[in-house]
């Protein structure tokens, strides 16, 4: 089994995943992406033998609409937190947001998952269509080998690429996971 088909099998067993994505539906989010730090949680807490428990963590869900306003925006946001307290959501609208606001931007989802900081965070995945659709500009590989590289983008600029070393530092992800291994660049 490859890694593609390996990450949808478990990410569809996860029960909470799946209240995630029928709550987006819901609130007519359909097209949004659960991303990032979800994901990689989830498959790590499993290839570590550990329980996941997303009430515990940042829901990250990104989507694209150009046509949305930032008030139309934070509504929506507001809306998801109020009604769906249980979760803590990092909702994005990627076209709303630039290289300043260290959240991922871009004009589509794939654009926006490259200016996430490391490579085993810049993968998303959407259940809510009639199939699934995972986007990982960078391979699956580092997600699953517990390695965390730099995108790209951070490794091209000595100024982010202190950020990232100071992000994965602060994450504190080895005290949790001590498989990991980190690469600067």
């Amino acid at each position: 089994m490859n890694y593609e088909q390996q990450l949808i099998r478990l990410l569809k067993s996860n029960i909470e995943l799946n209240e995630i994505f029928h709550i987006l539906k819901k609130n007519h989010l359909s097209n949004a992406f659960v991303c990032s730090g979800t994901i990689r949680t989830i498959i790590w807490n499993i290839l570590a033998h550990k329980k996941t428990n997303l009430v515990l963590e940042n829901i990250d869900v990104i989507y694209a609409d150009t046509s949305e306003t930032y008030e139309e925006f934070l509504t929506k946001k507001a809306v998801l937190s109020q009604n769906f307290s249980k979760y803590f959501w990092n909702l994005e609208n990627v076209c709303l947001n630039n290289k300043k606001s260290m959240q991922p931007f871009g004009k589509n989802i794939s654009l926006a998952l490259e200016t996430i900081p490391e490579t085993c965070n810049s993968i998303a995945v959407n259940f809510n269509n009639s199939k699934s659709e995972l986007i990982a500009p960078f391979s699956l590989d580092h997600l699953f080998d517990f390695e965390v590289h730099p995108t790209p983008r951070f490794q091209q600029d000595s100024t982010i690429l202190a950020d990232y070393k100071s992000r994965v530092t602060n994450k504190k992800w080895q005290e949790k996971w001590p498989s990991i291994t980190f690469f600067a660049d």
